[in-house]
């Protein structure tokens, strides 16, 4: 193998963990920067809302139409674990 060939190895291997690891661990806020191809998460995937203390905070959408098969799955995943901590 050349090192060219590693090289794409390498760099293909650890971009599919990065992306793994970003639809699983959703941010706190949407990045339109972010140029992630799998889980893109954008600031129309975020929504205000009212605390029980009555402070505004930022999280997360139930539902979005514009998710594909992984952010449907990641974003499910998300609101299943809030909903056993609560």
């Amino acid at each position: 193998m050349s090192g060219l060939e590693i090289y794409l190895i390498l760099v293909l291997a650890l971009h599919a963990i990065d992306e793994a690891y970003h639809c699983n661990n959703i941010p706190n806020t949407g990045n339109p920067n972010d140029l992630h191809l799998v889980c893109n998460w954008t600031d129309e995937d975020y929504e205000w809302y009212e605390t029980d203390d009555g402070r505004m905070s930022y999280r997360l959408k139930h539902y979005s139409q514009t998710d594909n098969y992984f952010e449907r799955r990641a974003r499910n995943k998300h609101w299943e674990q809030r909903r056993l901590n609560e």
